[in-house]
């Protein structure tokens, strides 16, 4: 008997969500930006390093939009260049410090039929760096 009710549940379940979003979470389908630590920096000298990220799980992760932001404290002196699936950091310190930003990234998907403006599980990504500079 508790096996009938959970029948209409799940009927709800499906008509709240498409069985894409479903399927997108059974199969743990998102965006991920890679965490790591980045290279440290020195007054003077040049400095280059990369953030990547893909959509874990994907069969075709190429077949999506990379939309990132980053938000926080550069060091003065690095800039970024935002490169399809990764993020370029480049240039000369000019400030000893530590300096904290976030890398947002949010994807979406377009193929021949339709435009899915949630593509994934979950639509986003958040990973939090730091920059030190001696």
């Amino acid at each position: 008997m508790k096996s009938l009710y959970k029948l209409p549940v799940l009927f709800i379940f499906l008509l709240c969500f498409s069985c894409d979003e479903v399927l997108e979470c059974v199969f743990n389908i998102e965006p991920d930006v890679h965490a790591k630590t980045m290279d440290l920096g020195f007054v003077g000298d040049d400095y280059y390093d990369v953030i990547t990220a893909d959509v874990k799980n994907a069969s075709n992760d190429d077949s999506y939009d990379y939309y990132f932001m980053v938000i926080g404290d550069i060091p003065p002196g690095i800039y970024y260049d935002i490169r399809r699936r990764k993020i370029e950091f480049f240039g000369v310190p000019e400030v000893e410090g530590t300096y904290h930003f976030e890398v947002r990234l949010e994807v979406e998907y377009f193929d021949y039929d339709d435009y899915d403006h949630s593509p994934t599980c979950s639509d986003r990504d958040v990973e939090h760096y730091f920059i030190h500079v001696e």
